[in-house]
């Protein structure tokens, strides 16, 4: 029985405890205290941030009356669309690889920019290229102090790289570009909420109007983007239909002048060979002219199911200019430092005398 009672000496004291840190208060709040001015520097310090955002449905105007109506439309020209192929859908979940993907980004850092410290416009790459550049207090402290192995081999190897890139193809991403695609990544974010099929886009920078704008043009490009996948093949189908209509209308005007002035020149002449010419143009003029005509109503089909298959996009929240940063929360980090400080400091008073006594056991 007496093994299975705690000793006296694996009790805690509560009592013990209270008065260590009562006795160690002194070094608890010097402690707290330097957390304390550490958390209100790194909060002053730190950069300020904004966040524009944006929530949209994306919606197909495939479904319900939309298609429908569409049909109806297409009734009245003689034109069936029961038959045709509308483009391939895109989930919304699909769309956080449009934004990771290279020709989005560099579409995306080509937009011209105006921003709210100059009236000039800047391009995006032009303008993250200048904000990289500019100093940052912890950045070089931190790149020159625990980073610097890191930062001098990226120096040397940044600069051979970076040298010997020269032009590049499509397919191919130079150093800076990968730079800039890391900055936007950082900037942009996007959440899909598949339950209820919403989707919002944001965008975090230090500027409040340069963020709107960025947040702005990365929607758009995005429901751009998802538009021409979206109609793809029947916009395929339209330039085939437009440049077959284009070439036999070519042909329909130039028989049907063919024929009106074979009328012209034979008005007073009525003979058998007049009559079997004219009846083969005629009939060549007839067959051109069913196939234009026909050539027509595919032309107008098209034109209607690139417009069935244009995806629409409904927008409850649209990008405004934020008026409050969201970064950095000063007062949050200040009460975080200061927690830190307590906690290490009340640690280093009670840990202190066992430690000590654990030493001294193991130097005898």
């Amino acid at each position: 029985m007496n093994s299975l009672e705690n000793s006296p000496e694996d009790e805690i004291d509560l009592i013990e405890l209270l008065k260590s840190l009562w006795s160690g208060k002194k070094l608890i709040i010097k402690i707290t205290s330097f957390f304390a001015i550490l958390g209100i520097v790194v909060s002053l310090f730190s950069p300020i941030v904004y966040t524009a955002s944006s929530t949209f449905i994306p919606q197909s105007s495939q479904a319900g009356s939309g298609s429908s109506s569409l049909s109806g439309v297409a009734s009245l020209v003689g034109i069936n669309l029961g038959g045709a192929i509308s483009g391939a859908e895109i989930p919304p979940a699909i769309y956080p690889q449009i934004l990771e993907s290279v020709p989005y980004k560099r579409e995306l850092l080509e937009v011209s920019l105006n921003s709210s410290k100059e009236d000039s416009s800047i391009l995006l790459k032009d303008y993250l290229l200048n904000e990289s550049s500019s100093p940052d207090f912890f950045g070089l402290i931190k790149n020159y102090t625990i980073m610097l192995p890191f930062t001098i081999l990226n120096a040397i190897r940044g600069d051979k790289e970076r040298s010997s890139a020269g032009s590049y193809s499509a397919m191919s991403v130079t150093l800076d570009e990968d730079d800039l695609f890391k900055t936007l990544e950082d900037i942009l974010s996007l959440s899909v909420n598949v339950k209820d099929g919403f989707v919002s886009l944001s965008a975090e920078m230090d500027d409040p109007i340069i963020c709107a704008l960025v947040a702005k043009e990365a929607q758009e490009i995005l429901q751009k983007s998802v538009i021409n996948y979206k109609i793809k093949s029947a916009s395929e189908v339209l330039v085939f239909n437009q440049k077959q209509l284009n070439l036999k209308k070519v042909e329909f005007d130039s028989l049907q002048n063919k024929l009106a002035l074979f009328k012209d020149s034979n008005l007073n002449i009525i003979d058998s060979r007049f009559e079997n010419r004219l009846s083969g143009l005629e009939a060549e003029f007839s067959l051109v002219s069913s196939v234009y005509q026909e050539l027509a109503k595919q032309l107008e089909q098209s034109k209607l199911q690139v417009s069935k298959d244009t995806p629409i996009f409904s927008v409850i929240k649209p990008v405004t200019i934020p008026n409050k940063r969201s970064a950095p929360k000063r007062t949050q980090m200040v009460i975080v430092f200061l927690f830190i400080g307590i906690v290490l400091g009340s640690g280093y008073v009670l840990l202190k005398a066992p430690f000590k006594r654990i030493l001294q056991e193991i130097k005898s």
